[in-house]
């Protein structure tokens, strides 16, 4: 009987010290167990991760601008090919409107007399020849596109050696008028400007032939040419600047 209540004391005296202690105990343990808590997710570990984190996004949205710049490097060494001419520096401008539709309608560029554009300079892009700039204000040109009316363009056909004057209708089609009745050239034929305009370089593409008739003489042909630029989606041009347009 005597150990019966020696172990009865110490159940009510362990019960009395949890009524006395139990909060404190419990509110060291939630102290101890929130420090942890926050120690895991704010921690200086965490804002490490977090500074690494933004330096990776960073990272990548300028590697994405300079692949972005990459492209069009590379966009703008293939329509350099064009400047075959020593004598010729490039320059590019985008279009920033038109005057009127997408196929014959004049284009206005970004690019003026501040950064060395003058009147007569050929503009072209990647795939062929755009136009000549016919108006420079300072900070701005007005290109006029081979399909307008307006334009003549002396050219060549690159395999039949075929000679003529590349115009268009209204409709914006292009043809190559002029060209000698006794001249082989053939549909597909690639036709390029010609060394004897005086105001476009020689050899920059301009279509490629499309069909063959007989002129209105009766002893030349008349080519019609598909252009070789979309001129619906011309969106920057490649000016071609001589080092002296004097000459």
């Amino acid at each position: 009987m005597r150990n019966r209540d020696v172990r009865l004391a110490w159940n009510i005296a362990a019960a009395v010290a949890l009524l006395l202690l139990g909060p404190s105990i419990l509110g060291i343990g939630g102290s101890i167990l929130g420090s942890k808590f926050a120690a895991l997710f704010f921690s200086e570990d965490q804002s490490e991760d977090s500074y690494y984190l933004s330096l990776s996004v960073t990272l990548m949205l300028e590697n994405a601008e300079l692949r972005e710049m990459a492209a069009k490097s590379q966009l703008y060494r293939s329509m350099l090919q064009y400047t075959r001419m020593p004598d010729i520096n490039a320059l590019v401008g985008r279009v920033m409107y038109r005057s009127e539709g997408l196929i014959r309608g004049n284009m206005v560029i970004d690019r003026g007399s501040d950064h060395g554009v003058y009147p007569g300079a050929v503009c072209t892009t990647s795939k062929g020849l755009v136009g000549i700039i016919t108006s420079v204000e300072l900070t701005s040109s007005t290109v006029v596109p081979i399909t307008s009316p307006a334009i003549h363009v002396s050219c060549v056909t690159a395999s039949s050696g075929s000679l003529g004057i590349l115009g268009s209708e209204s409709n914006g089609r292009l043809f190559l008028e002029y060209v000698d009745g006794s001249a082989d050239p053939e549909v597909g034929e690639t036709v390029l400007t010609s060394r004897f305009g005086g105001v476009y370089p020689e050899g920059i593409v301009v279509g490629s032939i499309k069909s063959i008739s007989e002129g209105e003489i009766g002893l030349d042909l008349s080519l019609e040419v598909s252009p070789a630029v979309d001129f619906e989606r011309v969106n920057e041009v490649l000016i071609l600047i001589l080092e002296d347009p004097a000459e």
